[in-house]
């Protein structure tokens, strides 16, 4: 069967990187949701924790429970409140009308929409949502912000990260020792962490975004069939790669129900050992040239994304649970 291939020097590798650039694992917070970008959260957490992650964020109450014997701190960012939230767990608060139903005494991260406008409160409503905070008798342990375009050559980042500072500063008048994170992967390799904050690692942890990181996601698929195309011979549905001259080809057990982008059997899909896929990729099969018994799909997920015109988080996150993965 498929599978997926994770280095684990690779990913040790990319967070001692990391931790050197913000002075400590102590001040990261690992972003493990989506299986951690489709990596493998459980697997990857005893890695993480024995490096010195203590912190880390997912999306949802069900993914942090199955990584709660790792980490002492574990953030829920996409969270619906309705009144039963765990005490081991901190919640993303994201709209100031939902506060009324959390379980009293929850531990809350205030999310700070300083410019992005998707989740969280205005800098001018933070004194009234303190208030509200206490009211309602909720802890809040943290504030945090996400950055529209870290990664664009524009003035955006730096209107954001200045409309944080003015809410650190007024939440530092009601609040002594909150956590405050608002730096994501690409924030953190255009400007300094401030002094004062943590900084979110999402996909740059699996060696994308940096340079000087290394790709930790290998995908392989395994040999089905294997036959001779003759000169003229079509392959998949709807013939549209026809040989011309007589081709050693194999089918492997890879396809759109994995996860994996559709190819329509239009222009070359670069596979990782320099082949390309031959017609169109099935549900559960694609074909190329015979490759061996084992075939690496991709070890970049930057060439896909750049062929189907996305971004390789999706590329990452659409591969299906059931694929197993391991450490090599």
């Amino acid at each position: 069967m498929a599978i997926i291939k994770i280095n684990q020097k690779a990913y040790e590798y990319n967070l001692r990187q990391i931790a050197k650039k913000v002075g400590g694992f102590k001040r990261v917070i690992c972003v493990f949701k989506d299986n951690a970008y489709g990596h493998g959260a459980k697997l990857l957490a005893p890695l993480a924790r024995n490096l010195g992650i203590s912190f880390v964020a997912v999306k949802s109450e069900e993914e942090a429970r199955e990584l709660k014997d790792f980490f002492e701190n574990i953030l829920i960012l996409s969270h619906r409140p309705h009144g039963k939230e765990n005490p081991n767990f901190i919640y993303a608060l994201n709209d100031i009308s939902q506060i009324k139903t959390y379980k009293q005494n929850t531990k809350i991260h205030l999310k700070i929409d300083t410019g992005m406008h998707r989740n969280g409160i205005c800098v001018e409503d933070l004194e009234c949502a303190l208030g509200l905070i206490e009211y309602y008798k909720l802890k809040l342990t943290g504030l945090l912000t996400h950055f529209a375009s870290a990664d664009e050559m524009s003035a955006s980042f730096f209107i954001q990260r200045e409309n944080f500072q003015k809410a650190k500063e007024l939440a530092k008048k009601y609040h002594s020792n909150l956590l405050f994170h608002s730096y994501n992967s690409a924030a953190l390799f255009r400007a300094k962490l401030p002094d004062d904050e943590y900084c979110r690692v999402g996909l740059i942890q699996f060696g994308y975004g940096a340079l000087n990181l290394k790709k930790v996601l290998s995908l392989y698929a395994y040999k089905l069939s294997q036959r001779t195309l003759k000169k003229g011979q079509s392959i998949g549905y709807g013939g549209v790669f026809t040989a011309k001259k007589d081709l050693e080809v194999a089918s492997y057990d890879l396809g759109y129900s994995d996860g994996l982008f559709r190819y329509n059997g239009k222009g070359k899909l670069r596979l990782g050992n320099g082949k390309t896929m031959l017609g169109k990729m099935s549900m559960d099969s694609f074909s190329c040239e015979n490759s061996g018994e084992e075939l690496c799909v991709f070890d970049d997920a930057n060439i896909w994304a750049d062929f189907f015109n996305t971004i390789p988080y999706e590329i990452l996150v659409k591969l299906h649970p059931s694929i197993q993965r391991v450490l090599v």
